[in-house]
C-alpha cells in the first residue's frame, strides 16, 4: 500500500517543485526545473522497463505452459484467476500489477491470450498502454 502511494504520489511532487520555485514565463527554465523534468523521465521510464520485464516473464512462462499443454493457453479473465496454473512450474511468481501499481488485464479462450498494462496514466485503450498479445510485446508511446 505505501508502495504503490510513492508510486503515484512521487512523479507529482517531483512536478510540482517547478511551481514553488518562481519559475517565469518565457524564461529559460532553472536547473532544477530540468533536474526534477529529467527525473520525472527516468521514473517514468524506469516504471515502463519493469513493466515490459513482468510482461516478458509472462510471455516465456505462458509459452512454456503452452507447449506442455498442446498449444492450449490458461483460460481465465485474469492474472489472478490463472495465477496457481503459472505458479511455481512456469514462473515462480504471477505479477498482477505494473510497475505502475495497476492491476493487468488477462485474457484467454485458450487458443489466444492479452495481458494489458494500462501505463503510466492507468487508463486502458490509451497510447501509453503495455500489451502482450499471443507473444507480441507492443506499446507503450
Amino acid at each position: 500500500m505505501r508502495r504503490r502511494f510513492f508510486i503515484r504520489v512521487l512523479p507529482l511532487l517531483l512536478l510540482s517543485i517547478p511551481l514553488f520555485a518562481g519559475c517565469g514565463r518565457g524564461q529559460e527554465p532553472s536547473t532544477a526545473e530540468k533536474a526534477v523534468a529529467g527525473a520525472a523521465r527516468g521514473l517514468d521510464r524506469a516504471h515502463k522497463e519493469r513493466t515490459l520485464g513482468i510482461l516478458e516473464g509472462l510471455r516465456v512462462a505462458l509459452t512454456r505452459y503452452s507447449i506442455d499443454h498442446d498449444g492450449v493457453f490458461p483460460e481465465g479473465s485474469s492474472l489472478a484467476a490463472i495465477s496457481a496454473e503459472l505458479s511455481p512450474r512456469y514462473l515462480p511468481l504471477v505479477e498482477s500489477e505494473d510497475a505502475w501499481g495497476n492491476t493487468m488485464t488477462y485474457a484467454s479462450d485458450g487458443r489466444s491470450y492479452s495481458v494489458v498494462s494500462s501505463g503510466p496514466d492507468g487508463v486502458s485503450g490509451t497510447a501509453d498502454d503495455l500489451s502482450l498479445r499471443d507473444g507480441a510485446l507492443a506499446g507503450g508511446s
